[in-house]
């Protein structure tokens, strides 16, 4: 049985929080160093792991996928199995030639033509010098430089850097292929050309990990995930649970990056209690809570229909209720209640309006009332969505209550299916597809 080509055991890497604690500390390891000792292992004040414990395996031909949101530590993986970092704590082991493509152009000289570019990264890669002048031409046909190969690379666009450092790795015949977020770079045909040399060499043996945050390139090219949060792994395995994963924690930033207003701060407004809190109420439009002070509404919340307990996710097809305290101060004719819901791409994606859902209230008396909505058959995709509170009366058009951004919900991937087609959609619709032969097409003669 083959050893495997990629051993990670418990690697964790540090950096310091600022330029300072960075030198500092740089300066004490490398005293460290000079005098035999090993690496201070522990986190010291001013410092965060970019890597906690990061361990797995890969066998030859395997395709690893990495994905995480910034700052999750997946460069940093890269850079340590480039050799570009050190690990602070574990091991590394890797097995073969390794080609690697972290950043556009990066170990290019910019003041040196592309063809020299080639036989320096070349080498660096571990080529001799007959191998380069053998794969040479066919590195500057993929990467489609021919015209420009003597040109200084400093004067190369992202995507000519790009497309020359992806060939120069690509056809070094590397045992293992590192590549970190740069295939979304040029156009379709040379993305395409890129997917189907990365699938030639993994059928060929090639270990390749490869880092990035779009759903469909892992999913097209990999055949084992990695998720990563915080530095740390939190979804290991198949990748469809790990695109699960990357996708909902997204959905849950969006919300924690859009917090709701609960507090404005409008001029010409009148004061209201919320939870013990002064809230503000305008009496002109622009503000996250306006209205004319007929009505007030306190306490939006997202529940569950059956429980009523509140909820800040659902999963995918769950029903939801949304419920909302309103105090009428002053008589209301012909109420309209609307609810209006948003995504994190679009505005006014859905609405849940009380006329239309045939709950006309003709009259509303001054009191305390909850109004409950409860979505049965909701069909939103997984993602993050923001409600909006609107109170009418159907003869006036203005708002007699408005509050923005009032709640948040989000919508978890399902675990019996995959939903990875486009990430902008919203809305799921159950259909099925039939292929029917209508007959093979005929060579034409003459």
């Amino acid at each position: 049985m083959p050893k495997p080509a990629v051993v990670v055991e418990g690697v964790s890497k540090k950096f310091g929080l600022s330029l300072k604690s960075a030198l500092k500390y740089g300066l004490i390891d490398s005293g460290r160093r000079l005098l035999g000792k090993e690496k201070d292992s522990t986190l010291r004040p001013g410092e965060f792991w970019a890597l906690n414990d990061v361990s797995f395996a890969l066998d030859p031909g395997d395709a690893l996928g990495i994905m995480g949101v910034n700052g999750s530590g997946k460069t940093t993986l890269l850079r340590i199995l480039n050799g570009t970092y050190s690990p602070d704590k574990g091991k590394v082991t890797l097995r073969g030639r390794i080609g690697a493509l972290i950043a556009a152009g990066a170990g290019f000289s910019p003041m040196l033509t592309g063809r020299e570019n080639i036989y320096i990264s070349g080498a660096l890669l571990g080529m001799t010098p007959s191998e380069i002048r053998n794969k040479f031409d066919e590195i500057v046909a993929f990467a489609d430089l021919d015209a420009f190969i003597d040109m200084p690379v400093r004067n190369y666009s992202s995507g000519m850097s790009v497309r020359l450092g992806f060939a120069i790795a690509v056809i070094s015949a590397p045992e293992i292929l590192l590549v970190d977020e740069v295939l979304a770079v040029g156009d379709m045909s040379f993305q395409k050309k890129c997917f189907e040399r990365i699938q030639t060499l993994k059928r060929e043996g090639t270990t390749i990990l490869l880092v990035s945050h779009t759903p469909g390139a892992i999913w097209a090219v990999c055949n084992r995930g990695l998720f990563m949060n915080g530095g740390r792994v939190v979804v290991t395995g198949a990748v469809e649970n790990v695109i699960r994963a990357y996708d909902d924690q997204n959905s849950r930033n969006s919300v924690k990056a859009d917090p709701q207003h609960r507090q404005g701060e409008p001029s010409n407004s009148k004061s209201l209690m919320d939870d013990g809190a002064t809230t503000l109420l305008a009496s002109d439009y622009g503000n996250p809570i306006c209205g004319t002070g007929d009505v007030i509404c306190r306490n939006f919340r997202v529940t569950s229909p059956d429980l009523g307990n509140t909820i800040s996710e659902v999963e995918f097809l769950e029903p939801f209720a949304l419920e909302f305290d309103m105090e009428v101060i002053n008589q209301v004719e012909d109420m309209v209640v609307r609810v209006v819901g948003d995504s994190v791409h679009y505005r006014n994606i859905l609405t849940l309006d009380s006329y239309e859902q045939g709950g006309r209230v003709e009259r509303m008396v001054p009191g305390r009332y909850t109004i409950r909505a409860v979505v049965d058959n909701q069909k939103l995709r997984p993602g993050a969505y923001t409600f909006h509170i609107g109170v009418i009366r159907k003869q006036v058009g203005i708002h007699l209550f408005l509050w923005l951004k009032c709640g948040q919900l989000v919508v978890l991937n399902p675990k019996d299916r995959f939903l990875y087609s486009d990430p902008y959609a919203l809305i799921h619709m159950d259909a099925q597809f039939t292929f029917s032969s209508v007959g093979l097409a005929e060579s034409c003669h003459e």
